[in-house]
């Protein structure tokens, strides 16, 4: 189904998607020096403004406050963010990777609206969380990570002490300070998960199991919420509400931000990244036929008067030019242009969307 999608509507993705994104993280930064109360009052998803005709909220909650007071996290989160999007976009497709992140964005707003009506329900008014897409940067993290499980993260080690650690530590710094600033509570709490993640960290895991780390992580920061409060509005008003309501909230509200995550680990698991590989079904066939004969007893098909050869072949042989990563054709879009790749160790060809992102095949 994406592939047909890719077909009609490939053409209108947006290409270098992160570089806008870290323009509204920019506004957002600006922002919030300027007024911390503006998001609020007129850019965050107000289900209540919104029925009253506020209609541009739909687009506008995007624009998020960023916190002023930590200008490390800021450019870590700027750097991460940017790095493993390009990096998903140069692998999936702009196309692809387009469909994923708006479609976290849609989930996003979806969560606002779920909870204003599950608080309606429950409490007779109807509550508005401020939702982030803290949650949806995060998952691109989660995204690179199962799509390279094999990839180690961690400090450097051996080579120095890399830029990178640095600013990580500051903005590990800043953030415990600021937490014990708050309350002894939230500075243990702060500590405890940056401590495990500068452990993890200094290990070198593997993509797999640094993602696992940081679900787990999650589920710290989620029980944090059920113990802790936070801050809704109701019409133009803020409330502090704590305990299990606000907790109840908070789940709702990353249930919906890692959707988009959930529906892609499953894709993975049955159909790799999602480009169909045009060899594989006949692939599959011969391995069964052989496994088959061998366990049958019967003799190798090579040593048989009769044996047939199976040509392993795509079923549309009229396009000239095939790209190796998203498997788009000349037929699919007469824009592309494709390029055999000199450093790939074979004839690997590549339209104009991976020839200078694919990783090289050695």
């Amino acid at each position: 189904m994406i592939d047909k999608l890719e077909k009609k509507f490939g053409k209108f993705a947006i290409r270098g998607l992160m570089k806008y994104v870290i323009i509204l993280y920019v506004a957002g930064f600006i922002m919030n020096m300027i007024n911390p109360y503006l998001y609020y009052e007129w850019l965050m998803l107000d289900v209540d403004k919104l029925l009253k005709g506020q209609v541009w909220r739909l687009i506008t909650f995007i624009i998020q406050p960023v916190n002023t007071n930590n200008i490390f996290s800021v450019f870590l989160s700027l750097y991460i963010s940017f790095l493993f999007g390009s990096m998903l976009e140069g692998i999936w497709g702009s196309f692809r990777f387009n469909l994923y992140y708006f479609s976290g964005i849609l989930f996003n707003a979806l969560a606002v609206i779920v909870i204003y009506i599950v608080t309606r329900i429950a409490f007779g008014v109807g509550l508005n969380f401020p939702v982030e897409l803290t949650y949806l940067n995060d998952t691109l993290f989660l995204a690179f990570a199962v799509t390279f499980p094999d990839t180690r993260f961690g400090f450097n080690r051996g080579n120095g002490i890399s830029m990178f650690t640095v600013v990580y530590l500051m903005a590990v710094t800043v953030n415990v300070f600021q937490a014990f600033q708050s309350s002894t509570y939230d500075g243990m709490i702060t500590l405890a998960i940056n401590l495990v993640w500068i452990f993890v960290l200094c290990m070198g895991p593997k993509g797999k199991h640094l993602a696992l780390a940081f679900l787990v992580i999650m589920g710290i920061e989620l029980v944090q919420a059920f113990f802790s409060g936070g801050i809704v509005s109701s019409d133009g008003v803020f409330y502090i509400i704590t305990g299990w309501h606000y907790g109840v909230i908070v789940l709702i509200a990353m249930f919906f931000a890692l959707l988009n995550f959930l529906i892609l680990f499953i894709s993975l698991k049955k159909k790799g990244i999602g480009y169909k590989n045009p060899y594989r079904k006949q692939f599959m066939e011969s391995i069964k036929r052989a496994n088959a004969a061998r366990q049958s007893g019967e003799p190798e098909r090579h040593g048989r008067t009769n044996g047939k050869i199976i040509v392993l072949r795509p079923q549309n042989t009229e396009a000239r030019h095939k790209c190796a990563i998203c498997g788009r054709t000349e037929k699919d879009d007469d824009s592309l242009e494709f390029r055999f790749c000199s450093k790939c160790n074979g004839n690997y060809e590549y339209c104009s969307d991976h020839l200078y992102t694919h990783t090289h095949v050695e």
